[in-house]
């Protein structure tokens, strides 16, 4: 444990990206009935818990989206509106041309969590994901901030996590390339798991002799026969010129091509919703 905070569920070394972070108030119930901040009446048998869903939503856009159906522009102009009492102190003209520029920070905006009602520990366990307890306390500002703190830190470490294990996993597989592993064949066993197929086969067969043209062009065309019936050709597309275009390849190419690798085999399955949001997350990291 670290400054008393308890991780009740999951792997710290491997987060699962789903958490659920929950404080204990020790209060009367007539006390937290009778307050007037708003997070009071999510309060249920003295816990106050907050979920965050980093594998699905990895900016302030995707929350907005997601959580409330608005994109960060609506999103802005909202909190806008609400800014009217204070002309004398605020040229909302200014603050609205700051605002505009959200995208060029919004690595540094955390994602938020939601406030969410639980009834007991128990059914908070039972939820999937990493679940860490903050601890017991009086004030509520303060099991606030605890709460508040730990998603934050969560999601920093989550997503360092995950640049780390794509660029782990194709260093590792460029290595078994480079000790003469033998590329397997077209044909593959009726079980074949595609995203592992395009991840440890396809990719590192291709990233190993991107600079050496000829090669290139022979694990190029295993790829795309492979998949000649694939019907989005641009997923295809999109991991080839990736391998082949990009001068210095960094971990958000490597995120990229794993997130493509997910999409074919989603749209392979006709797992078309999980696609859709696999896109989605395409879209927003090829945008920053």
């Amino acid at each position: 444990m670290i400054l008393n905070i308890e991780q009740k569920k999951g792997d710290p070394k491997k987060l699962d990206g789903r958490l659920i972070v929950y404080a204990k108030l020790d209060l009367e119930p007539s006390e937290i009935i009778s307050m007037k901040h708003p997070v009071a009446s999510m309060i249920n048998n003295g816990i106050l818990a907050a979920q965050g869903n980093y594998k699905e939503q990895s900016n302030l856009r995707d929350f907005l989206k997601a959580e409330m159906g608005m994109n960060l522009e609506e999103g802005l102009e909202s909190f806008l509106e609400k800014l009217d009492g204070l002309e004398s102190t605020i040229d909302p003209e200014k603050l609205k041309e700051k605002l505009s520029n959200i995208e060029e920070i919004e690595d540094f905006i955390p994602t938020p969590a939601k406030i969410v009602s639980f009834f007991s520990e128990e059914e908070i366990l039972a939820q999937e994901g990493d679940i860490f307890y903050t601890g017991i306390f009086k004030n509520i500002g303060n099991a606030i901030l605890s709460v508040n703190s730990v998603h934050i830190i969560y999601q920093a470490i989550y997503r360092e996590q995950e640049i780390l294990r794509v660029r782990n996993e194709i260093e590792l597989l460029i290595a078994q390339i480079e000790k003469n592993t033998p590329v397997l064949e077209k044909k593959s066993p009726p079980e074949i798991n595609i995203e592992q197929k395009i991840i440890r086969e396809f990719i590192p067969n291709m990233l190993y002799c991107r600079n050496d043209k000829k090669i290139f062009n022979i694990a190029e065309k295993q790829f795309r026969d492979f998949f000649n019936s694939y019907s989005n050709s641009e997923d295809i597309n999109a991991i080839v010129s990736i391998i082949s275009k990009e001068k210095e390849l960094t971990a958000k190419h490597f995120k990229l091509l794993e997130l493509y690798a997910k999409k074919i085999a989603k749209v392979i399955e006709e797992n078309y919703n999980e696609a859709e949001k696999l896109q989605r997350e395409i879209s927003a990291l090829s945008n920053e």
